[in-house]
């Protein structure tokens, strides 16, 4: 674990939030005002914080990934992104006060950082995608900090360079859209060279800043819908989505082995 986890935190200022056990993922009990007032605190204290949203498909994929599933152990936040792990928690007799979606986070700490004149990096999405997406978000939110930009159609050859770069800017958020699970593992195993105090993996939400995708409306969220929409306005997902029943299933599985 690295220096500044969630264990380093319990013997300090900050209390560590009770979690709850989705599949083998540890996923902190937190609401979504609750969370920004941790990494706030975080940041005070000067601990470095990875933070994951995770969603049925990431905790599916950890399931079949070794690898990604000791990443996310590692990670110091994960908070449940998307109404399925709110529902698994509860069919396995645990609780989540709430979906905490990746984009609404992300866009709660584009308001923080420029508000308290901090600064942020983007890396990832296709080539001029994260400007498009810096500029609809520098328009609405003025004062916006932005450290610099990447897209993340890169080489390994040029991993290096990028961290580097990043590195010499010292932006105070970094926001990595890679894509899951790609994001969390070049997340865990470069968070101790980055030098950042706040990272997040989002997705795909720099296309959706930029207009490229439409998000699902929040009511298809709010009943767990929010698939639906996907497959229906984006059906070469259809295959991503086949971790959904998976999920289901080992949920259910996990239930009454349990008993």
């Amino acid at each position: 674990m690295r220096d500044g986890d969630m264990g380093e935190v319990s013997t300090g200022r900050v209390k560590p939030p009770p979690k709850v056990d989705i599949l083998g993922i540890p996923i902190h009990q937190l609401t979504q005002e609750e969370l920004l007032g941790l990494l706030r605190e975080r940041r005070k204290m000067g601990l470095t914080t990875w933070l994951v949203t995770a969603n049925a498909e990431l905790v599916v994929r950890a399931g079949d990934n070794p690898a990604l599933a000791e990443a996310l152990h590692q990670a110091d936040v994960v908070v449940a992104d998307g109404s399925g792990v709110v529902w698994a928690a509860g069919t396995l007799g645990g609780f989540l006060p709430e979906r905490l979606p990746g984009i609404e986070i992300a866009e709660e700490l584009i308001k923080w950082a420029a508000k308290e004149a901090l600064t942020v990096y983007f890396l990832g999405a296709e080539p001029g995608v994260a400007e498009s997406a810096i500029e609809r978000l520098c328009a609405e939110n003025p004062g916006l900090l932005v450290a610099g930009y990447h897209h993340g159609y890169f080489a390994d050859s040029e991993e290096q360079r990028i961290i580097e770069t990043i590195t010499g800017l010292k932006p105070d958020i970094l926001l990595v859209a890679l894509g899951a699970p790609r994001q969390e593992l070049w997340l865990d195993r470069n968070m101790g060279h980055l030098g950042v105090p706040l990272a997040v993996g989002v997705g795909g939400s720099f296309d959706v800043w930029a207009g490229r995708v439409k998000r699902a409306p929040a009511w298809t969220g709010d009943l767990g819908l929010e698939w639906l929409y996907r497959l229906v306005t984006q059906p070469w997902r259809a295959r991503r989505m086949l971790a959904l029943p998976r999920f289901v299933y080992r949920v259910i599985k996990a239930k009454f082995t349990a008993r």
